[in-house]
């Protein structure tokens, strides 16, 4: 039987951090747990490489996002308001530009998917949107000035891409340069979004406090060259940090097929 795409909504069991493998992704994907850690993902020369050569390029920054996160990459989040075929334009000139930073370090992306492969025995493949192709996957990403509490969840947010029809929604995230060790920390909150938290809604992507008021919360501290994985539909917050914070990452979503898929 098919376990991955037969989920029920639970409640944390724990908050320790578990390492990948089949049952706790599952139970990351039922909300049963708040984060799954895979240590050492990458070597701390793998990482620094990474870093150095998306330095020679420039970041740009999100759309409508405050304060600034700076990102090498395109997101789907960034073109939903404005035009699907934009993106998958775009497609190709970021393909081009993250290829230029693997084929000079290390391809994390080709790494977890074959970790998520092995694990599930699913197929695990980049998002795919029939007439235009696949979506890019893969953002370099700084997260220096902290976040708004919020979600990432694609059926909130593009109902109408392939992404949109997931049934759940991870995000996965290597930590490449950590300035502090006591610094731009993670808060998940045991809360999930549903549609009627729209009333908590502050601006393109924030929400309100008040809608995580009296729940449980737990965090993750980032440290260079572990990935962190964890449940986007549940609440979640960054906390500034003085210097650098220098991730890698994409989504993760199950579709009702159990297929898993990347995208960005």
């Amino acid at each position: 039987m098919n376990t991955l795409h037969h989920l029920k909504s639970e409640t944390w069991e724990t908050v320790e951090e578990l390492p990948l493998s089949k049952e706790s992704l599952i139970m990351l994907l039922e909300n049963r747990i708040p984060v799954i850690t895979i240590k050492q993902f990458a070597t701390i020369e793998e990482c620094a490489a990474l870093v150095t050569q998306a330095n020679l390029l420039e970041f740009g920054f999100y759309q409508n996002v405050s304060p600034k996160i700076e990102r090498i990459g395109i997101t789907v989040f960034e073109y939903d308001k404005v035009d699907k075929g934009k993106y998958f334009k775009a497609v190709e000139q970021a393909n081009a530009v993250q290829h230029s930073l693997i084929s000079k370090s290390f391809n994390p992306l080709k790494r977890i998917i074959a970790k998520i492969q092995e694990c599930t025995g699913e197929t695990v493949r980049s998002a795919f949107e029939p007439l235009y192709g696949n979506y890019y996957v893969g953002l370099m990403r700084k997260i220096e000035r902290g976040t708004q509490l919020h979600i990432d969840y694609a059926p909130a947010e593009q109902p109408n891409w392939e992404v949109g029809n997931v049934v759940a929604q991870l995000s996965w995230n290597l930590y490449l340069k950590i300035s502090s060790s006591d610094q731009g920390k993670t808060y998940i909150y045991n809360r999930q979004w549903y549609p009627k938290d729209e009333v908590y809604r502050l601006d393109y992507y924030g929400y309100s406090n008040a809608v995580v008021v009296d729940v449980d919360k737990t965090m993750f501290q980032p440290y260079v060259g572990d990935v962190v994985i964890f449940n986007t539909r549940n609440y979640h917050t960054v906390e500034p940090i003085d210097g650098y914070r220098v991730t890698f990452t994409s989504a993760i979503g199950l579709l009702p097929s159990g297929e898993i898929i990347f995208w960005s």
